[in-house]
């Protein structure tokens, strides 16, 4: 191993090398000469190398397997928390000991207490932008916390069975957890929103969410980075197989995508849920109706922005390094 490199950042990133914004974020902080480092939540180990109680000043280690940093936290100022959780370094387990539960759940336990002290540390001291670890909410306490800020959302279920469905009304059904996907050398497979085809069956399932089919005009996704706000009006009507999922999409006959200006009343409910939610980022996802009402779907506290920064004409990565350079409020909204 080489000799270790020491940094002194004042601006910390956990990214994984798989975000496709992270490189072009990180090329505009360059440009813009801020100290700045990069944690690869897919990649690197990190450890608390040294953390004093008293003074509360900490030094991490990253191993990147090529070589180890050390990160001194003392001129940090903020974290851009993208997307990803820490990987942390412990003691290499004989696999006989691995097979036991005992064993396991200590180790389980070790990295969570580990995980959930970083969490509260950064919080405490630094300027937060992004949810910490895998950046999940609920998206069945998301839709009742909407509910709360005036947001419209379709009529909505959660059931093992069809009974009770009106039969004259159509009805989709969607994941009530991260989408899953799954991947062979030749093909992707990805979980999609999809219309409920036959609600007479009798069949029994695991507890699923069901929505009543919302009448559209169009889509609308809207990027919040702090308080700023792009938005895109997704016409995803215009195709059969994108009328219920604008992520199932035709490139021989695609849809229209066009800039959209986002409502004062839209923004204010947005900015309240967002409060509410404890978020500073996120993509959000709106239905617009032929009786000209907003439908609330979901929130992405990740999101992926740089189409839609393509759609408004703004470079989106440049927008987000110079909100994270001049970021000096609260932690949250």
């Amino acid at each position: 191993m080489n000799q270790k490199i020491i940094k002194h950042p004042e601006f910390l990133i956990l990214s994984s090398e798989n975000d496709r914004n992270l490189k072009s974020i990180a090329d505009w902080l360059a440009y813009f000469k801020v100290n700045f480092f990069c944690i690869n939540t897919y990649n690197d180990v990190v450890s608390i190398y040294n953390y004093n109680m008293q003074t509360e000043e900490m030094i991490l280690l990253i191993d990147d397997k090529k070589d180890e940093t050390i990160i001194n936290l003392n001129k940090l100022k903020t974290v851009f928390i993208r997307n990803g959780e820490l990987k942390f370094n412990v003691n290499k387990i004989p696999d006989t000991l691995l097979k036991q539960n005992s064993v396991k759940d200590y180790f389980y336990s070790y990295i969570q207490n580990l995980d959930e002290f970083l969490a509260y540390f950064f919080q405490k001291k630094y300027n937060i932008i992004g949810l910490w670890g895998l950046a999940l909410i609920n998206k069945l306490i998301v839709l009742e916390e909407s509910k709360k800020c005036g947001f419209k959302i379709p009529h909505t279920y959660l059931k093992t069975n069809f009974n009770h469905l009106n039969s004259n009304e159509n009805y989709i059904s969607k994941t009530l957890a991260i989408p899953l996907e799954m991947e062979t050398k030749t093909q992707k497979f990805l979980n999609y929103t999809a219309r409920i085809e036959n609600t007479s069956s009798s069949e029994e399932f695991m507890t699923s969410l069901i929505q009543k089919e919302i009448k559209k005009l169009f889509e609308i996704r809207v990027f919040v980075f702090l308080k700023k706000i792009y938005a895109m009006a997704i016409f995803s009507q215009m195709n059969e197989e994108s009328a219920v999922d604008c992520r199932v999409y035709n490139t021989e006959n695609p849809y229209l995508d066009e800039p959209y200006t986002v409502p004062d009343s839209l923004k204010t409910k947005i900015f309240q849920l967002m409060k509410s939610l404890k978020l500073n980022t996120g993509s959000f996802d709106f239905i617009y109706t032929e009786d000209d009402e907003y439908y609330f779907l979901e929130v992405n506290p990740i999101g992926q922005f740089g189409y839609l920064g393509n759609v408004c004409g703004i470079d989106l990565n440049k927008v987000i390094a110079q909100e994270i350079i001049k970021y000096e409020g609260h932690q949250r909204i």
